[in-house]
């Protein structure tokens, strides 16, 4: 039996993959979801907060520290090794929100300090979005 492969599937297997962990469903992110004064772009702030929710949300033993089961995949392990300036295998909610951080810059890529709808569906919006539901 045959195998045929598209250009556009090619294609996306060859782009770069973001600096973290995809989602892992397919579901469309409402851009509402992170955007609390529904201005229709996610800012710096708004992602941190909604990246803090996320922490204190996968903290069940609320010890302050994220290990990768706590973290579910949201993070490869080689991320998490990067992500881990002390080297304890956990990352703080400091660690954390820097996390969030340099993925919503990537996400930006025309540096206007928002993420719109657009920007969230991309690869790095969609890693940003994995950190921060």
């Amino acid at each position: 039996m045959a195998f045929r492969v598209s250009s556009a599937v090619l294609l996306a297997a060859l782009v770069a993959v973001p600096a973290y962990a995809a989602p892992t469903t397919t579901t469309k992110v409402d851009i509402a979801a992170f955007d609390p004064d529904k201005d229709g772009t996610v800012d710096l702030k708004e992602a941190q907060a909604a990246g803090s929710a996320a922490f204190d949300k996968l903290d069940p033993d609320k010890d302050g520290t994220l290990d990768a089961k706590e973290l579910k995949g949201r993070v490869t392990e080689a991320d998490l090794k990067k992500l881990d300036p002390d080297n304890d295998g956990t990352l703080d909610k400091k660690e954390y929100l820097a996390a969030v951080e340099a993925q919503f810059k990537a996400a930006d890529p025309d540096n206007d300090g928002t993420i719109d709808a657009k920007e969230l569906a991309s690869p790095a919006g969609s890693a940003l979005v994995n950190l921060i539901r």
